[in-house]
């Protein structure tokens, strides 16, 4: 991949979400120093506003070569350094929809002086220019692609500041740990004995911390990435349907012909703040047609690969031993509840309170009748409850960097227990320390960060 550590290229891109013949309005975003001077070459206005910082102008985008108007648009200029990169930025806001987009950045670019960002590349100049930290720049990328509202107020958080101020507070407590040792080894005579009991007295307040910060998160990854919920159980049982119900949406076909799921079906919802996607599975059966067969064998390895299941059985025929042979491949863990549905048919006949020997759901999916239950058992077995007291969200790379740091304080503790030459302790810190740093943008190469910023939107 192509470095994009540059600076001195003049940048632009589409940096709204465009579809064809929708959006009221785009917007081009274009940085650079030359970024005002190669923009007053493909604009004609006569406002007086024009080209002063932090105004907005009318004006139109127009080909000069062929001496033809593109758009009426409004102009945005912001000069550095108050700008989101730092540097010089020119928002063109045109009409929406991809036509005329798309023109005018071709017109930018065919001035040979504006080249097309990468991904990520006004954040990453925006961090480079020091206007951002990394966790901000990481945390406006991960509000862009929150699915629910939790997420997004947790990435919010992170754009503000909260992740970084949260690690600095444990990095400078380990900043203040590392100057005592060294202050002891320079002058030596100056204080008592080293106390390692205080010493790891004061280093376990600060392993609480980070463990406590590296369990929260593992534990609630869920909140921005969701989790996946396979429906599972023989041919007829109403898998379809309960998906049709939770989405209130008819996603799937629904007959009485046996078989008729033959693939995975998927749908994305959001229940209590927690983004699920609900799989349709084909019906387990016996059946000799090759096509559905493939789908029963997609049914049998999603009990592996989904982070829950819901097995869901006809009462009128009751649960056999088909269904039980089915229901020890599933972990305990991973079952949320079985699900006796049709309960519309037999509920004459049908005694609930005689039939509660486990953990069991009765519903008329076609009638409603359980969807609530359903929806609170979902809730419990998902715990979305302990979001609650969570304020910020840490991606893969921020965790394992903390992950790191952990680990470097961990392996003090021979050192400690044998009361080993102290200035041992000062290796581990400072490695704890450049593992914090790592994960506020302090410590990275230039390789590591082009990793990162790749998986940005282009017009972020």
């Amino acid at each position: 991949m192509n470095s994009i550590i540059t600076m001195e290229d003049t940048i632009a891109a589409i940096a709204t979400a465009i579809n064809i013949g929708e959006g009221g309005i785009a917007v081009i975003r274009v940085s650079g120093a030359d970024s005002i001077e190669i923009c007053k070459t493909i604009i004609e206005t006569k406002s007086k506003l024009a080209w002063k910082s932090h105004r907005v102008f009318h004006g139109f985008a127009k080909d000069i070569s062929e001496d033809k108007y593109l758009d009426e648009i409004l102009v945005l200029v912001m000069k550095s350094p108050n700008s989101f990169t730092g540097e010089d930025i020119v928002e063109i806001h045109c009409h929406g929809g991809i036509i005329v987009v798309n023109r005018i950045l071709e017109l930018l670019i065919k001035t040979g002086k504006i080249r097309l960002a990468n991904h990520g590349e006004f954040s990453q100049r925006a961090f480079l220019n020091g206007k951002i930290d990394l966790t901000q720049a990481e945390s406006i990328n991960q509000l862009i692609s929150s699915k629910n509202v939790r997420s997004a107020e947790l990435a919010f958080n992170g754009v503000k500041g909260l992740i970084k101020e949260k690690i600095d507070l444990i990095k400078n407590n380990l900043i203040e740990q590392l100057a005592e040792i060294e202050a002891r080894v320079d002058f030596e005579e100056d204080f008592k004995d080293f106390d390692y009991i205080k010493f790891e007295k004061d280093l376990n307040k600060i392993k609480n911390e980070i463990n406590s910060l590296v369990e929260t998160q593992k534990r609630n990854s869920y909140i921005h990435n969701g989790i996946s919920i396979a429906l599972i159980g023989k041919t007829n049982a109403g898998k379809s349907s309960l998906l049709n119900l939770l989405s209130k949406q008819n996603k799937a076909i629904v007959t009485n012909i046996p078989g008729t799921t033959r693939d995975i079906i998927e749908v994305d919802l959001t229940i209590h703040n927690i983004p699920i996607k609900i799989i349709d599975t084909a019906g387990i059966r016996e059946t000799t047609g090759i096509i559905e067969n493939i789908g029963i064998r997609k049914s049998l390895e999603m009990i592996k690969k989904a982070d829950y299941i819901i097995y869901i059985f006809d009462i009128e025929k009751g649960l056999d031993l088909e269904d039980e042979k089915i229901i020890k491949k599933i972990p305990n863990k991973k079952l949320i509840t079985l699900i006796g549905n049709k309960l519309d048919i037999v509920e004459k006949d049908f005694s609930e309170s005689n039939n509660q020997s486990r953990n069991i759901i009765y519903m008329s999916i076609k009638n409603k009748t359980g969807e609530q239950k359903l929806i609170k058992e979902i809730i419990k077995k998902c715990s979305s409850e302990r979001s609650e007291n969570i304020e910020i969200f840490l991606n893969d790379r921020q965790l394992s960097n903390l992950i790191s740091a952990l680990k470097n304080l961990n392996d003090t503790k021979e050192i400690i227990k044998n009361k080993l030459p102290f200035d041992l302790l000062s290796i581990e810190l400072r490695d704890s320390i450049k593992n914090l740093s790592k994960l506020t943008g302090e410590e990275l190469n230039e390789q590591l960060l082009d990793n990162i910023f790749s998986k940005f939107c282009i017009g972020k």
